[in-house]
């Protein structure tokens, strides 16, 4: 099916949407309540196949989950969870977990299939590492060439036991010891796999960090009653202590009403940015100041970006944004501010590309093993466009064209964007066609949907029309 997106007649996006549920968040409110005692009901936008992935995986682990889902949503989660899944007229979804404690989890009958999704197989290592069985955490091509040694190494020192550092990765459980950890990257998943192993650690399990990458699972964790802290050293880094839990204690269950993702946001944040007369209101939006860096750096260059209904909901800060069109200027970013806004880098680079001047991004090595080479495809994409882009191991510059409004794609060009399966790149395409050319093929839509299932509806909720028609 060939899916085509463009401009409305005026030319300019206008309206309101809700993008989906922070994919960060909600890993961990199921894998989290799936470990306390008591029930929980998490409410959520919209769920995507890396979500659903990790409560697939739950279930297999012997925790029961309910979920509903809107009927639009359906057809996906049905095809991710066997069918156990209810759809209804209702708006949101929303799981009901019966936590099995922190020693209840059950031996699986099979591979525990992690999807697409890194989060879940990063972060199911430390809860697996301290269980009394063996299990096998596999995922699909693209996340078996990711890799895993930043995360089992560590846990290895705390008694762990793995069969190697790529997927399929065998982990069989064991008794788990103290650990101080200096990371050498900012890493959230790194850091939280680490966290939970310690929930059935013998003794205090810290991590160091040279910056505060977020902080979704020590906010949680402490909401549901475990001793854990963070502090700023006088280095500069940041250094997160969880203090083992005491005899007889488990995970306070919680409920949870799980904000959009600002992840998502972004690219409907540049879409408004730079298509002529936009004006576009994206509402519930977690504003976690280790979350907020694609705004910041936005606003920096020029973005004129409204926030109100600022709020705090289960601990995490939420607001609403409204965006306008924005002539934008080229700023440095360096990588204190990279790790707030890791996973936007490539759409930041579409809106650099439509700057006056050069941005400059450092810090952002970790793009080169994520679902893709995502610098590799940034330069791929941008260059199509004729935008000059260069990069190191660490780095990448784009010099702004000052719009792109009317920019041709060359026909010569190389489109290994567009077979590369990541759906931050496939997004990022999405924008960059539009507004330069006034509409965009939608390429791979089941890439799209690990992570943003109605992608294609914000455009139409904002004015755009959607043609599908048969290959």
């Amino acid at each position: 099916m060939k899916r085509v997106i463009s401009l409305p007649a005026s030319g300019s996006l206008s309206g309101e949407i809700v993008v989906p549920a922070d994919k960060s968040i909600v890993h961990r409110s199921v894998m989290f309540n799936s470990l306390a005692k008591g029930n929980a009901r998490v409410s959520v936008p919209i769920l995507g196949r890396d979500n659903l992935a990790t409560i697939r995986i739950m279930r297999q682990l012997g925790v029961g989950i309910d979920v509903q889902v809107p009927q639009a949503l359906g057809e996906i989660a049905s095809a991710e969870l066997a069918g156990d899944v209810t759809s209804s007229d209702t708006h949101e979804c929303v799981l009901k977990i019966s936590g099995a404690g922190i020693a209840g989890l059950k031996p699986p009958t099979d591979n525990l299939d992690c999807g697409n999704s890194g989060t879940t197989a990063r972060l199911m290592c430390g809860v697996l590492a301290g269980t009394d069985f063996s299990s096998t955490l596999d995922g699909d091509a693209s996340l078996r060439k990711r890799p895993f040694g930043r995360v089992t190494l560590p846990l290895s020192k705390m008694g762990a036991k793995f069969s190697g550092e790529r997927l399929p990765l065998s982990v069989e459980g064991s008794e788990l010891s103290a650990l101080d950890y200096v990371s050498p990257i900012a890493s959230a998943q790194v850091k939280s796999a680490i966290l939970l192993a310690g929930l059935r650690a013998n003794g205090t399990v810290s991590v160091r960090e040279p910056f505060l990458s977020r902080d979704h699972t020590e906010r949680m964790l402490r909401a549901m009653g475990v001793d854990i802290k963070q502090r700023l050293l006088p280095s500069g880094e940041w250094l997160s202590t969880l203090e083992p839990l005491k005899p007889g204690q488990e995970l306070r269950a919680i409920d949870l009403k799980v904000p959009s993702d600002i992840s998502q946001a972004g690219f409907f944040l540049v879409a408004a940015l730079l298509t002529p007369g936009s004006q576009v209101l994206i509402k519930n939006i977690c504003f976690n100041p280790t979350r907020s860096g694609l705004f910041h750096v936005l606003r920096r260059m020029g973005a004129v970006i409204e926030v109100s209904h600022e709020r705090v909901l289960g601990g995490e800060d939420v607001v609403d944004l409204t965006v306008e069109t924005s002539a934008l200027r080229g700023v440095n970013v360096d990588p204190g501010e990279v790790v707030s806004c890791v996973d936007e880098i490539p759409i930041l680079c579409v809106a650099a590309a439509a700057a006056k001047g050069t941005t400059r991004i450092d810090g952002i090595g970790e793009l080169r093993v994520k679902e893709s080479d995502r610098v590799a495809m940034i330069e791929s994409l941008l260059r199509r466009f004729g935008v000059k882009v260069s990069s190191g191991i660490q780095h990448i510059e784009v010099d702004g064209v000052g719009a792109l409004t009317g920019l041709q794609p060359s026909a010569s060009a190389e489109q290994d964007w567009a077979h590369c399966g990541d759906h931050r790149i496939l997004m990022s395409a999405a924008v960059l066609n539009l507004v330069c050319c006034g509409e965009a093929e939608v390429v791979d839509l089941a890439a799209i949907e690990t992570s943003f299932p109605n992608f294609l509806d914000c455009f139409q909720e904002l004015g755009c029309e959607l043609q599908s028609t048969e290959d």
